[in-house]
């Protein structure tokens, strides 16, 4: 079983594990940590969910293609765990897998592939992910591991997507399918101090490869969703319940979740519900945008 993008958290392994889970026990090698588990330090990360027991029975993908090198099967400490050679010379060690793993030493594994559920299995508290990583038998921090692989898939981004993508932050489309049809596109002109942009870009990346946004949509439906949230799936009104990339309000959400199957939690679904709500309301962006110019929202 294959671990997918457009279904799962995200354009990216490195994009699931930062935007679906909190660190509830962080990276501390030789160092305790006063939690009654950790008395002699922590040599992973643990990711659990972002309410208690809410990561129970969630994927488990590769952040790392490679071999496998050993399975546990309820091992007292570790319970349910696979452990993988990556193809980087690192280690990885999943710990507490929900299910004994159904693969076995020597198995290929690419990147992303689900390994496996989430679970509670051997010496854990709750459901969660331990995971360690190892390079030259060093412990390292598998937070800053799975945030270089982020980084490095931005800046593979960075330099163009495909057609109806912006080129850059502040330059024309890579064609003419892109080109801003609306005349005031104000929000775009800041986009270069936006924290969060880059990451936008590659998740609007991974919606266009469901073929649900026209591709002559892009620097309209982008110059809305900076408008409506400064390109940050995790904006919050303080004065309503919209939050998201498309500042949807809780009702919002529930109606296009049912329509469309997808999961708002998802910032990639948030983008294709966003540009399916413009569509039913609008039918195009650029009608959206000079509804927003009179009334300050869509």
């Amino acid at each position: 079983m294959k671990f997918s993008s457009v279904g799962e958290g995200g354009g990216s392994v490195a994009d699931y594990y930062l935007n679906n889970f909190r660190v509830s026990t962080p990276f501390s090698p030789g160092k305790g940590i006063n939690d009654g588990w950790h008395a002699s330090g922590h040599n992973g990360v643990d990711f659990a969910g972002k309410t208690a027991g809410a990561a129970d029975g969630m994927k488990i993908p590769a952040v790392m293609g490679g071999k496998v090198i050993n399975v546990f099967k309820n091992n007292k400490t570790a319970g349910n765990a696979i452990v993988v050679q990556g193809a980087d010379g690192r280690v990885y060690q999943y710990n507490h897998m929900k299910n004994a793993p159904s693969y076995k030493v020597g198995d290929t594994i690419k990147q992303g592939q689900v390994l496996g559920l989430i679970g509670s299995t051997g010496r854990s508290s709750g459901p969660h992910l331990d995971l360690k990583i190892s390079q030259g038998g060093k412990y390292v921090d598998p937070l800053k591991v799975i945030k270089s692989i982020q980084d490095a898939s931005l800046k593979k981004n960075s330099g163009g997507v495909p057609v109806g993508n912006l080129k850059d932050i502040n330059s024309e489309p890579v064609s003419s399918k892109g080109k801003a049809s609306f005349p005031s596109s104000w929000k775009l002109n800041q986009a270069t101090k936006a924290p969060g942009y880059q990451t936008y870009k590659s998740h609007l990346n991974e919606a266009l490869k469901s073929g649900k946004i026209p591709a002559d949509w892009v620097v309209d439906l982008t110059e809305l969703v900076g408008r409506e949230s400064t390109w940050n799936p995790s904006a919050k009104n303080p004065n309503s319940t919209a939050h998201g990339y498309g500042q949807f309000l809780k009702s919002t959400r529930a109606d296009y979740e049912k329509k469309t199957g997808l999961n708002y939690n998802n910032p990639v679904h948030q983008i294709i519900m966003m540009a399916q709500y413009v569509k039913d309301r609008y039918g195009t962006p650029e009608k959206a945008l000079a509804f927003w110019d009179k009334n300050n929202y869509y």
